[in-house]
């Protein structure tokens, strides 16, 4: 079974479904929202227009069902046992790692160049990717740092801040030169350095108090 196999069916997605959400990634990426129709997918995806009303019912819904799916095998990385079981720092550059690989990938900065492109016009895209991404992924973290503040492994009052401190940091000057095109290290070495700034620095701010 292919690693694409595997994922579809931990999405839960049926092979037509995952077929349609990949043709439709590409039209979204090549044609934007606006421009981009269900026909088009119909088109790039091999079946009939009817099929792919059949697994979503609108542009809308489609659109977040990818970016659902983007996001899902993140907060799943996120979500592992093992991540729960280890040491406060070692957890956080584990979950801030993956993060930045996960945004600085070439999908996932079309995708994003996509929501800022056509949120102007189509209002409710940004609302679509935030709570089918962002929110989801933020709310997995919140929840890590709530545990390690219930156990006294860190003083954090308001988990929900800390975590879009967390991620904002990550994020960064690195992601905006990726966004526009612009030199920067991605290399596994310039994001290992990116990840352990931000988790000693977010370590200074909430390390608990000692008695």
């Amino acid at each position: 079974m292919s690693e694409a196999d595997r994922q579809r069916q931990r999405s839960g997605l049926s092979a037509k479904a995952d077929q349609i959400l990949r043709a439709a990634t590409q039209v979204f990426m090549d044609q934007g929202y606006g421009a981009a129709s269900m026909d088009t997918v119909a088109r790039r995806a091999g079946v009939s227009k009817a099929t792919v009303y059949a697994h979503f019912s609108s542009k809308e819904q489609l659109f977040a069902a990818i970016v659902r799916g983007e996001c899902r095998r993140h907060a799943r990385a996120m979500a592992a046992p093992d991540i729960a079981a280890s040491g406060v720092e070692d957890a956080l550059y584990r979950i801030g790692e993956n993060f930045l690989h996960f945004i600085l990938t070439p999908r996932s900065l079309a995708i994003f160049r996509v929501v800022i492109a056509e949120s102007p016009r189509f209002p409710e895209l940004g609302r679509i990717f935030y709570e089918s991404g962002p929110a989801i992924i933020s709310g997995e973290l919140s929840a890590h740092l709530a545990g390690m503040a219930r156990a006294g492994r860190l003083d954090v009052d308001d988990p929900a801040l800390a975590a879009e401190q967390f991620f904002g940091m990550l994020r960064g000057n690195l992601r905006l030169r990726c966004l526009l095109g612009e030199p920067a290290d991605v290399s596994d070495a310039g994001i290992e350095r990116a990840v352990r700034a931000a988790v000693a620095a977010f370590l200074r701010a909430y390390a608990p108090t000692a008695p």
